[in-house]
C-alpha cells in the first residue's frame, strides 16, 4: 500500500486514486530506551485543525496491539483531522508501522537528569550524543522546568540583590550544585534554613527556585512520606525545594528524611507478586521552617539521629536584616523580600538551561575538576580533629562552593568567585557554631562526659594488689608499664555514661584513639583476673585521656574550623 504526505494530509493510494486518510502526520524517528531493549515505539508529529504542530511518543507495543484504540482517541482529543471509518484508522495504522521501521533511532528517556552525556528535562535536553534523545516522562505534559525572560534579565534583576547576601547565594548554589552530585560522586543531602517569622526564608527558596523556573518550582512539606519521595523521584539531578517544615507530619518527616535522602523507593511487589523495578534518584533539597528538628521529633517522643542531623544540615537564618545582609537600596528588608518575589515571577528558570549547557561542552572532563576542587577545597576547610560526620557535610558546602565559581567563571552569575567562596564558608560556618561542635555526635556526647568523669572527685578506686573493690570504690586502679589504668566496673561505667546494652558504636571512638583497652574487641571490655576469677571491666588510660582533651583547644572544637582566608590584610582588620 503506498501512502503519500502532502501539505493538505496524508493520502493513501487506494482503487486507483488517492484518497485521504487524515491531517498532516509524520514519524520523526523511531525510539527506544537507552537499553535498546525494551520501550520500542514511534516520535510523532502533527497539525491539528488550528494547525498546531503537536508531538507526542506513542509504543509500539500499544499501536500494533489490542489496545491501538488509545493512540487512535490521543490524535483525536488532540484535534487531527481523521477521516470517519475505520477504515482510515486501519490505513494510519499500517502508516504508522511502516514508517516507524524506516525512521532514523532516537532514545526515548523516562526521567529528568542525566543520561551519558545527555543532560534532559521534560522541556529541553542539553549536551551531544549519538543520536536524538527525548523526554517521555510523566513530566511531559506538565513541564516541571519552566522559562520566563532571559538570563540578563534574570542577572540583573534578581541576581544582583542576592550579592553580598550570603544566604541568598548560597541556595542559589545549591540549585546550581544538584545537577554535580553524579560527577561528584557524593550523596544526597539537604539543607535547612530555620528562622522566626518573616525574616525572609521563603524567599530565599523563592530564589533558589528562579534558578530553575517558576515559583511553582517550590514544593511544601505537607504530603505523604511516599508523596514526598514521589517529587524527589520526579527531581533527579535537580534541586529539590521545600517549604515550611512545621506544618508535616513529624511521622512523615521523620520517614522522609531517610527515604529521599537514600535516592530509592521503597521495594514493592508487582501485581503478579514479582519484586517490582525500584526507582532512584540524586537531589539537593532546600528546606525551610520556623522549627528545628529536634522540636519536630519532640512531638515524636524521642532524639534526632545523627544520620538524619548529617543528611539534613540545619543552618540558622543569619543577617543584619533578617536573612540578608545587604538591602541594596532599599529602606528595609521587607521591601527587599518584596521585590525579590516579584522579580522572580518574571525572571526565572534560563539560568538553569545555560548552566547545563555549560556542563554539556566539556562533559567528559567534568568529573576530574568537580571531584578535585571540591576535594581542595574540603581540604582548607577542615582539619584533624574534625569527624567524619563534619566532614561529609563540609563535602557537601564544597561542591556548593565548586558550583557557584564555575558558573561565576562562565559569567553566569554577577558576582565574583571569591564573593561565591567567602559566602559559602560564611553559611558553614554558622552551621557548625549552631552545631556546637565537630565531633561525631556519639562521640561528642561520649568526650563531655568523659571530661566530667576525669574532672570528677567522687570516684574513688582501690588497689589492685589489695583485690577488694566494694562500695565506695568504683573499680581499680593498677599500672601498666609504668602507665596509670582505671579498671571501672561494667555497671558503674555504663550508668554514668547512659549507655545501653548495645554500646559498642558509642564507645568505639575511645578504643580507636587507644583511650580505653580492651582484649574483648566485640564487648569493648578488659577481662582481668581479680581474687581468682576473671571479671569485666572498662580500662581507661587517665593520662592518654587528659592529653587528648587538652590538645583540643575547646572541648567544642569551633575555633578548629578554619578563618576564611583574606589576601589583604588591613581590609580583614577593618571588618
Amino acid at each position: 500500500m503506498k501512502f503519500q504526505l502532502r501539505d493538505s494530509g496524508l493520502y493513501c493510494y487506494s482503487s486507483e486514486e488517492w484518497q485521504r486518510v487524515g491531517g498532516w502526520i509524520e514519524v520523526i524517528a523511531r525510539t527506544r530506551l537507552s537499553n535498546k531493549k525494551h520501550g520500542h515505539g514511534a516520535l510523532l508529529q502533527w497539525k491539528n485543525m488550528d494547525n498546531v504542530l503537536l508531538r507526542e511518543v506513542v509504543y509500539a507495543r500499544t499501536l500494533n496491539g489490542d489496545n491501538a484504540r488509545q493512540i487512535r482517541e490521543l490524535l483525536v482529543d488532540s484535534g487531527y483531522l481523521l477521516e470517519p471509518g475505520n477504515i482510515s484508522w486501519a490505513r494510519l495504522q499500517r502508516y504508522l508501522l511502516e514508517e516507524m521501521a524506516k525512521a532514523p533511532p532516537a532514545t526515548t528517556v523516562d526521567r529528568t537528569g542525566w543520561h551519558g552525556p545527555v543532560f534532559a528535562t521534560s522541556s529541553w535536553t542539553a549536551g551531544q550524543a549519538d543520536e536524538q534523545h527525548y523526554f517521555v516522562g510523566q513530566l511531559s505534559t506538565s513541564p516541571l522546568l519552566q522559562e520566563s525572560g532571559s538570563l540578563q534579565d534574570w542577572q540583573t534583576q534578581v541576581g544582583k540583590l542576592c550579592e553580598g547576601n550570603p544566604l541568598a547565594m548560597f541556595s542559589i548554589g545549591v540549585a546550581l550544585a544538584a545537577p554535580l552530585l553524579k560527577h561528584a560522586g557524593l550523596e544526597n543531602g539537604a539543607f535547612h534554613l530555620v528562622g522566626n517569622s518573616s525574616t525572609g526564608k521563603t524567599t530565599l527558596l523563592q530564589v533558589a527556585a528562579s534558578v530553575c523556573g517558576a515559583p511553582t518550582f517550590v514544593r511544601s512539606w505537607v504530603a505523604t512520606a511516599n508523596g514526598l519521595a514521589a517529587v524527589a523521584a520526579e527531581h533527579n539531578d535537580i534541586a529539590l525545594m521545600l517549604d515550611e517544615i512545621g506544618l508535616a507530619r513529624p511521622e512523615d518527616v521523620d520517614v522522609s528524611i531517610y527515604h529521599i535522602m537514600n535516592g530509592a523507593s521503597k521495594l514493592r511487589a508487582n501485581i503478579s507478586g514479582d519484586l517490582a523495578a525500584q526507582t532512584h534518584w540524586r537531589t539537593l533539597a532546600l528546606s525551610t521552617g520556623e522549627i528545628w528538628l529536634s522540636e519536630v521529633f519532640q512531638q515524636l517522643g524521642k532524639p534526632v539521629r545523627a544520620g538524619q542531623e548529617n543528611r539534613l544540615v540545619e543552618i540558622p537564618a543569619f543577617g543584619r536584616f533578617g536573612a540578608f545582609e545587604e538591602l541594596h537600596g532599599f529602606a528595609n528588608s521587607q521591601e527587599l523580600v518584596d521585590a525579590l518575589k516579584s522579580r522572580t515571577r518574571h525572571c526565572h528558570g534560563t539560568l538553569f538551561r545555560h548552566w547545563l549547557e555549560r556542563l554539556t561542552e566539556d562533559v567528559d572532563d567534568l568529573p576530574e575538576y568537580i571531584q578535585r576542587e571540591t576535594a581542595r577545597l574540603t581540604d582548607q576547610w577542615t582539619t584533624s580533629h574534625m569527624a567524619s560526620q563534619v566532614i561529609r557535610v563540609v563535602k557537601r558546602f564544597a561542591l556548593i562552593t565548586v558550583a557557584l565559581c564555575l558558573a561565576c567563571r562562565n559569567y553566569l552569575l554577577p558576582w565574583t568567585e571569591e564573593k561565591s567562596e567567602r559566602a559559602v564558608h560564611q553559611v558553614a560556618d554558622a552551621w557548625i557554631k549552631s552545631r556546637g561542635h565537630i565531633f561525631n555526635k556519639e562521640e561528642h556526647r561520649i568526650l563531655l562526659k568523659l571530661n566530667e568523669y576525669m574532672n570528677s572527685r567522687r570516684f574513688r578506686f582501690a588497689d589492685i594488689e589489695k583485690g577488694i573493690a566494694e562500695s565506695p570504690y568504683d573499680g581499680f586502679k593498677r599500672t601498666v608499664n609504668g602507665e596509670k589504668q582505671l579498671l571501672v566496673k561494667k555497671a558503674n561505667f555504663l550508668q554514668f555514661f547512659g549507655l545501653q546494652s548495645r554500646y559498642m558504636r558509642e564507645i568505639e571512638f575511645l578504643i580507636q584513639k587507644d583511650l580505653l583497652e580492651t582484649n574483648e574487641r566485640s564487648r569493648g571490655t578488659l577481662r582481668v583476673k581479680v581474687n581468682g576469677r576473671f571479671e569485666r571491666f572498662f580500662a581507661l588510660w587517665p593520662d592518654r585521656i587528659r592529653n587528648y582533651l587538652n590538645s583540643l583547644s575547646e572541648l567544642d572544637g569551633l575555633s578548629q574550623f578554619p578563618t576564611f582566608p583574606c589576601g589583604n590584610p588591613e581590609v580583614a582588620e577593618d571588618e
